[in-house]
C-alpha cells in the first residue's frame, strides 16, 4: 500500500498540466519498483517522458519495456545518467511501444557494441530522429552498426561523443550512405588517429552535412 501511494505522488508530482510529459527523474527506479510501475502506471496519451538520474538497471528497464508504463505515443524518451547495458536497450529494441520515437537519449549509461548493434538493427526505431549515446563504449563495432543501419533512415541528428572509436568507426562514417537523412554528427572526444581525421576531412558525406563535431587525438610518441 505504501508503495501504490507513494507511485500516485510521483505521478501528481511528474505528470505536466497538459498530460503529455511524465517527469520520474532523480527517482530511484530498481527492480522492485520497475514491477510496480509496470502493473501500476498506465498514463494515456503521453508524448514525453523523463527517466533520467533513475539509477535504472537493465532488468528493470526489462521489466518496464512490453509494459503499459511506456505508451505506444511516446516521442521523446530521455534516460540519460543511468546503469543501462545491452539487455536494456534490446528489451527497446524488441518491444511495439516505441514505433513512434523521435527523440531518445542515452548519453552518459553503459551500452557497448551489442546495445548499440540491437538500436541499428531494430525497426522499432525507423522514426527516430536524434539519438544520444555519447559517453557510453560502443566502440568500432558499435559505430559501424549505426553508420550502416537499415533502419535509422530518419535520424538526422547522432550524438556518439566519448564512446572509445577508432580508425573503423570513423571510415564507416566517412563512407556512410545508409544514414540519409542525417545533418548533424557529434564524434568528439574518440580515438581518431591522423589518418582517421584525414579521411573524415576528405569525406563526401561528411563534407556534405551542416554540422560535424570531431577532434583530433594523436598518439604519444612514447607509447
Amino acid at each position: 500500500m505504501a508503495q501504490e501511494i507513494n507511485l500516485r505522488r510521483w505521478i501528481k508530482r511528474g505528470l505536466s498540466k497538459d498530460g503529455l510529459t511524465l517527469d520520474f527523474s532523480d527517482r530511484r527506479i530498481d527492480l522492485d519498483t520497475a514491477v510496480e510501475l509496470g502493473e501500476n502506471v498506465a498514463v494515456e496519451g503521453l508524448e514525453i517522458m523523463f527517466l533520467y538520474n533513475t539509477g535504472l538497471k537493465d532488468n528493470a528497464l526489462e521489466e518496464l519495456a512490453d509494459s503499459e508504463f511506456f505508451p505506444p505515443t511516446l516521442k521523446e524518451l530521455w534516460m540519460y545518467d543511468n546503469r543501462l547495458a545491452n539487455e536494456g536497450l534490446e528489451a527497446l529494441a524488441e518491444s511495439k511501444n516505441f514505433s513512434k520515437l523521435r527523440y531518445l537519449s542515452l548519453y552518459s549509461n553503459r551500452i557497448n557494441a551489442q546495445g548499440a548493434e540491437a538500436l541499428a538493427n531494430s525497426p522499432v526505431f525507423s522514426n527516430l530522429e536524434t539519438l544520444d549515446l555519447s559517453f557510453n563504449r560502443i566502440g568500432d563495432e558499435g559505430a559501424i552498426a549505426l553508420a550502416n543501419s537499415p533502419h535509422l533512415k530518419k535520424l538526422k541528428t547522432l550524438h556518439i561523443d566519448a564512446n572509445r572509436i577508432g580508425f573503423d568507426g570513423m571510415q564507416a562514417f566517412s563512407e556512410c550512405s545508409a544514414l540519409k537523412s542525417l545533418t548533424t554528427l557529434n564524434i568528439m572526444y574518440n580515438m581518431i588517429s591522423p589518418e582517421g581525421f584525414e579521411m573524415m576531412a576528405e569525406s563526401e558525406f561528411l563534407s556534405a552535412l551542416p554540422g560535424v563535431k570531431t577532434d583530433l587525438l594523436v598518439a604519444d610518441d612514447d607509447d
